[in-house]
């Protein structure tokens, strides 16, 4: 990971965060894309260029739940715990509301996924024998 000017660049396969980590940036992904994986590894996601991630542990106070790595090279800008805060502390109440339920649903979202994938695993390792 190479910094200049607040800019972040990321080689294919690098990690950005991992699971459990304190999450204090959320990150704006300039160029490049971003594979977001669940604990067990199950891809949750891909974010590319014009999109945000790792803003879910800044703004509710929260570990990182998932693990970012770059899915190829990429520039990302940080955004800091405190930019996050004040922004979101800017917005009208029910934009505020409606950001932190998104939140929380992505996070239970995420959770949903890794068990389906979990049990999908052993149904599938069940049926092979």
């Amino acid at each position: 990971m190479k910094t200049s000017l607040d800019r972040l660049k990321f080689s294919s396969g690098s990690k950005i965060y991992s699971k459990g980590e304190k999450a204090n940036l959320a990150y704006y992904v300039h160029s490049g894309k971003v594979n977001i994986y669940s604990p067990g590894g199950l891809l949750l996601g891909q974010i590319g260029e014009g999109e945000i991630f790792g803003e879910r542990g800044p703004s509710l106070d929260q570990e990182r739940s998932v693990t970012a790595e770059a899915a190829t090279n990429c520039i990302l800008f940080p955004i800091s715990e405190k930019q996050l805060k004040d922004k979101i502390g800017k917005a009208d109440p029910v934009i505020k509301a409606i950001l932190r339920s998104l939140l929380i649903r992505l996070n239970d979202m995420n959770l949903k996924g890794e068990d389906f994938w979990r049990n999908l695993n052993v149904m599938t390792s069940l049926k092979d024998e």
